[in-house]
């Protein structure tokens, strides 16, 4: 069910995330970090992605609510392996630089995404996404059944949190639902034969509270990845260019995880190789590849069985 171009877009999406945290703050560049200061943008696209891609796979599996608790269980099987050998390599690190490491009850809530309900903060900077995800994967797989087969109500749903979002700005986690609103509509655009017009119309509306809730280079990025999912196609791409993206798109999980630690550490360690120290660009191209390095071989030992695992659990 992996539709290709979805993951040129992910691909996309993780590398946009790896330089800016790469080049921000790791390097002395100032003309780098401005290149690169906006690829925090990913985490919107990957939201949008996410607000498709989950309806479409519960759609395409005939999906039950009575299924609700083997959904979250694959989910879980999905992603959580990864992510705990992410947090054990964090933790490590942490160790070897003499930072603070974290408590076991600190780790063991960042394992059920209540790390930050109790005050933990997270490991990785980039974790705190996971419990958005992890969020939004309860509300879709409780509402998926009643609202989202029907235009009329995903819509009702919609403009409550459009409304919700109007009245209060900055509630956690709903704060973020708009993003995923908009790949939820693209869903029905194309499964449940929602009104062009009355789809667009909504997207725009998402747009303008993206902007008044977040900023307009968040807003516009969600807005390209929608435009990106409905009308991008693989062989718009160079041929080199669209199977690199595709396999980036692969890994972009684990390269999502993985890249604050291992990339940002080998920017650190040319800081002391004389010959490169002064050269940003090489140093954050040694940063990207060692952050992809990482990913896949974090992805071919942990995430791909894990993936075989979770599609053993059927509905």
């Amino acid at each position: 069910m992996r539709l290709k171009h979805i993951d040129i877009l992910r691909g996309l999406a993780a590398l946009m995330v790896t330089i800016f945290h790469i080049s921000v703050g790791s390097l002395h560049s100032k003309q780098i970090a401005g290149y690169a200061k906006y690829g925090f943008t990913g985490v919107e696209i990957f939201f949008v992605i996410s607000g498709f891609v989950l309806p479409y796979s519960l759609y395409k599996s005939n999906y039950q609510i009575q299924h609700f608790f083997k959904f979250i269980l694959k989910r879980i099987i999905r992603i959580v392996p990864a992510y705990f050998i992410t947090i054990i390599i964090s933790s490590l690190l942490a160790y070897t630089t003499g930072r603070a490491i974290m408590s076991i009850t600190g780790i063991s809530l960042h394992l059920v995404f209540l790390n930050s309900v109790f005050g933990y903060d997270n490991i990785s900077p980039v974790f705190w996404t996971l419990q958005i995800e992890f969020v939004f994967y309860i509300i879709i797989g409780l509402l998926f059944t009643y609202i989202l087969l029907s235009n009329n109500k995903t819509l009702a749903f919609v403009y409550l949190i459009i409304a919700i979002n109007l009245y209060n700005p900055n509630l956690p986690v709903i704060n973020w639902l708009p993003f995923f609103a908009m790949g939820i509509l693209i869903f029905n655009l194309m499964f449940t034969k929602l009104n062009a017009y009355v789809f667009w119309g909504t997207c725009l509306v998402l747009t303008f509270i993206n902007i008044k809730t977040h900023d307009i280079a968040e807003a516009v990025a969600a807005l390209f990845a929608v435009i990106f999912i409905l009308y991008a196609k693989l062989e718009y791409f160079p041929v080199f260019l669209g199977r690199f993206l595709l396999w980036l798109g692969m890994i972009s999980y684990s390269l999502y995880l993985i890249h604050w630690e291992m990339g940002r550490t080998a920017v650190s360690f040319t800081r002391h190789i004389h010959l490169i120290s002064n050269m940003d660009y090489l140093r954050l191209l040694i940063g990207v590849l060692v952050s992809i390095c990482s990913a896949y071989l974090l992805y071919r030992v942990i995430e791909k069985p894990s993936i075989q695992a979770a599609r053993k659990i059927e509905y």
